[in-house]
C-alpha cells in the first residue's frame, strides 16, 4: 500500500454532512481539515498519523520527504541515530546502569558529529570520517577517557559489521587510541594528617556526613586503611566481619565489575583499632554506618563523598584531594614496605596484575634493587 493522504473531516466540515459515501469523504480534499497519512514507503511500515497540517502542498511535501528517505536508506543503509538505538538496546542486559549511560553519551556524540557534516546514514560512514572524530569529536576528554570512548566506538563498529548495518569492516581500519597512563600519585604523610584533622571540622549539616564528621573522617582511613573504593567503603557492613587469626576480614563483592561477568569476592582486613572504632561510632543507617538515606545509592553517595573531600582540600590546602588518592595512598604504602605487586593487586581487587602494575610500576623498589643488582654483577664480571 502506498502512503496515502487523507482528510480527516471535523463535525464542523461541509464535506462532513453531505450524503457522499465514506471513502469518498476521505478521498475529498477541498477543504481545510487536518491531513492524516498511513500506508508504506519502500522498507517501512508507516502507521495511520497527523501530518501535522492542513495545507496539502505542505503535506505532498512531507509524504515526499518520507519516500525519499526510504530510498536513502535502500542505498546508504540504516540511519547512524536508529543504530546507535538498536545496538545499546541489544547490550542493555550486559552493561550496567553507568556504562549504559556512557554508551548512550559517547556514540551520540559519534551521531551528532556525523549529522553536523551532512552524514546521516551508516553507509556514507568511511575510515577518514571516523578518525577525525577521534580528534575533533573529543576535543575535551583525558587521554584514558578517550581510549575508552574509542574502545566503545570499534565495539559499536564490529557489531555494525556483523549486523550488515555497513557493507566493510571499518573496525579493521580504525586504530584503537593506547592512552598512556599516568602513575598515580599518593598522598603524602602530610597531607594524611591535615586531611583527617580537617574532617573534623566538617559541620554545618543537618544530616549525612556533615552532621557527622567522626564518622566520616572514619570513613577516610577505612579506605586508607584497606584500599576500598569509596562505592564499596560506604556499604560495607560490620555484621559480615569475622575475626581472622590477626585480623578482622570483611569478604565483600566489588560494586565495580564487568555485568557480564561474575563478580569475585575480595577481601579487605581491618586492624582491631578501625573494627573496635566503626562499631562504637555514631552511624549514619541502623544497618550500616557509612550509607544514609533511603533514595540514596552507592554512586550518588560516593559523589558525596567526593564533594566533601573537595571542600576538606580547599581548606587544608591539599590539592586534588579525593576519595581515590587514599586507594593509590594504601597501594602505594604496601610497595614501599616490600609487598609483592602480586599481593597488592589482590588486595585492590585488580582483575590482573597487569593492571596494578599500569598504575604503579615506580613505585615497586625491588625491581629497582634487582636491576641495580644485576648491572652490579655485570659490571664486576667485566
Amino acid at each position: 500500500m502506498a502512503l496515502t493522504l487523507y482528510r480527516r473531516h471535523l463535525a464542523s466540515c461541509i464535506v462532513t454532512k453531505s450524503r457522499i459515501s465514506a471513502r469518498a469523504k476521505r478521498l475529498a480534499m477541498d477543504c481545510e481539515c487536518p491531513i492524516w497519512m498511513y500506508g508504506r514507503t519502500r522498507n517501512s511500515l508507516v502507521p495511520r498519523q497527523s501530518t501535522g497540517f492542513t495545507n496539502l502542498p505542505k503535506a505532498e511535501a512531507l509524504r515526499d520527504s518520507l519516500i525519499a528517505g526510504s530510498k536513502s536508506e535502500e542505498v546508504h543503509g540504516l540511519r547512524i541515530g536508529e543504530c546507535v538505538q538498536k545496538y545499546i538496546a541489544s547490550h542493555k542486559h550486559e552493561l550496567g546502569e553507568k556504562t549504559y549511560g556512557q554508551y548512550e553519551l559517547h556514540l551520540g556524540r559519534l551521531r551528532d558529529y556525523c549529522e553536523r557534516r551532512g552524514v546521516f546514514f551508516m553507509g556514507e560512514l568511511t575510515v577518514d570520517l571516523l578518525e577525525t572524530f577521534k580528534v575533533d569529536g573529543l576535543p575535551d576528554l583525558a587521554d584514558t577517557s578517550k581510549s575508552t570512548v574509542v574502545a566503545k566506538l570499534r565495539c559499536f563498529l564490529r557489531d555494525a559489521f556483523r549486523r550488515g548495518w555497513i557493507s566493510q569492516s571499518l573496525v579493521d581500519r580504525v586504530k584503537a587510541h593506547r592512552a598512556v597512563y599516568d602513575q598515580k600519585e599518593p598522598y603524602s604523610d602530610e597531607e594524611v594528617e591535615k586531611i583527617l584533622n580537617e574532617a573534623l571540622n566538617l559541620t554545618g549539616g543537618t544530616c549525612g556526613y556533615a552532621k557527622l564528621p567522626k564518622t566520616f573522617r572514619l570513613l577516610l582511613e577505612l579506605m586508607l586503611e584497606t584500599g576500598m573504593r569509596v562505592g564499596d567503603a560506604i556499604r560495607i557492613n560490620p555484621a559480615l566481619v569475622t575475626k581472622g587469626e590477626h585480623l578482622w576480614i570483611y569478604t565483600y563483592l566489588p560494586q565495580k565489575h564487568k555485568k557480564t561477568e561474575n563478580p569475585k569476592a575480595i577481601e579487605a582486613y581491618l586492624s582491631d583499632r578501625l573494627k573496635q572504632a566503626i562499631d562504637a561510632c555514631e552511624w549514619l543507617s541502623p544497618k550500616l554506618p557509612f550509607y544514609f538515606g533511603s533514595s540514596k545509592n552507592p554512586t550518588y553517595l560516593a559523589n558525596e563523598v567526593y564533594e566533601r573531600m573537595q571542600t576538606l582540600g580547599a581548606r587544608c590546602g591539599v590539592s586534588d584531594c579525593r576519595p581515590h588518592r587514599l586507594r593509590d595512598t594504601f597501594a602505594v604504602r604496601k610497595l614501599l614496605a616490600g609487598f609483592q605487586l602480586e599481593d597488592v593487586s589482590r588486595l585492590l581487587g585488580h582483575s590482573s596484575v597487569k593492571v596494578t602494575e599500569t598504575y604503579y610500576a615506580k613505585w615497586v623498589p625491588s625491581r629497582k634493587l634487582r636491576l641495580e643488582r644485576l648491572l652490579a654483577e655485570s659490571l664486576v664480571n667485566a
